[in-house]
């Protein structure tokens, strides 16, 4: 497979005006960045973020759960439509994601005098390993 069919597998079409809103709550600073989850008292990951647009536009809760009542303590359990840690299909469909945790493409080097070297990674992945709601923005901005 040569590089340009390779990377139009990679790529993810999605509704463009949903796209445009993850883009700009992405870039927007009103999220805090978490992960591990779509959402936890630290933040949202980037896939919590799509979700809590969703939540918005079709007026839905988070269900909080895992509260231990006894000692008054939150144990940080958020779900959307059931899921707590991937795209919920509701999500999915509404954005035109095929898939609960999409891939994208990650460049290694991007220097003219080498080869074109990439990996496939999943987005929430990336998000759990340190990329910023900014970087990851931009991958969505090109692939999806």
């Amino acid at each position: 497979m040569n590089g340009l069919n390779s990377m139009k597998t990679l790529m993810n079409k999605m509704n463009p005006q949903v796209k445009e809103k993850w883009i700009d709550a992405l870039r927007s600073g009103k999220y805090e960045q978490g992960s591990e989850k779509l959402r936890s008292v630290d933040g949202y990951c980037c896939l919590g973020v799509l979700c809590d647009l969703y939540a918005q536009e079709q007026n839905k809760e988070w269900d909080l759960k895992g509260i231990d009542e006894e000692n008054h303590q939150v144990m940080d359990y958020w779900y959307f439509d059931g899921e707590s840690e991937f795209l919920p299909d509701s999500v999915r469909e509404w954005a035109g994601i095929t898939f609960n945790n999409p891939k994208v493409r990650v460049d290694v080097t991007e220097n003219d005098d080498e080869d074109d070297w990439f990996y496939q990674d999943e987005i929430a992945n990336l998000n759990d390993t340190g990329y910023t709601f900014e970087e990851l923005s931009k991958l969505i901005q090109e692939q999806f």
